[in-house]
């Protein structure tokens, strides 16, 4: 695949997820609101990159994955508190205000989501090999 449509299916996918979430936390509670966006976030903010990362690479999803984890670090210090910023504020909410093992372990979710379709990518798109998924 060249690069020009590898960029076009990262942005469709982007957008196509970027548009489950908005859905997600319009429309949804309970379970699916608390945890399946959380989960979604991760492949969202991949997708994101892979618009202007193109290449494959084996440590892209670990360090997507690891921004999750980093603004859980981020709420647990209570950054937006230190640094006075409200919490109904736009920046407020990206950031967050409390964290949450449950969240860590839906963005550790995200992560291996992200593994697990590119290993089913590469082998399906490998002719040579048996498509595994």
């Amino acid at each position: 695949m060249n690069t020009k449509r590898k960029r076009i299916t990262a942005a469709v996918c982007f957008a196509a997820l970027l548009g489950v979430e908005i859905l997600i936390g319009r429309f949804a509670h309970g379970f699916v609101r608390a945890y399946i966006g959380d989960v979604l976030v991760i492949p969202l903010l991949y997708c994101f990159v892979r618009v202007f990362y193109v290449r494959r690479s084996v440590w892209l999803p670990a360090a997507v994955g690891s921004l999750g984890l980093l603004a859980e670090l981020l709420q647990y210090l209570r950054l937006c508190d230190r640094l006075g910023i409200p919490r109904g504020s736009l920046l407020g909410i990206l950031l967050g205000s409390s964290a949450d093992w449950g969240d860590m372990l839906c963005y550790a979710a995200g992560t291996a989501l992200i593994y697990l379709t590119e290993y089913c990518f590469i082998f399906h798109s490998d002719k040579k090999r048996e498509k595994p998924c």
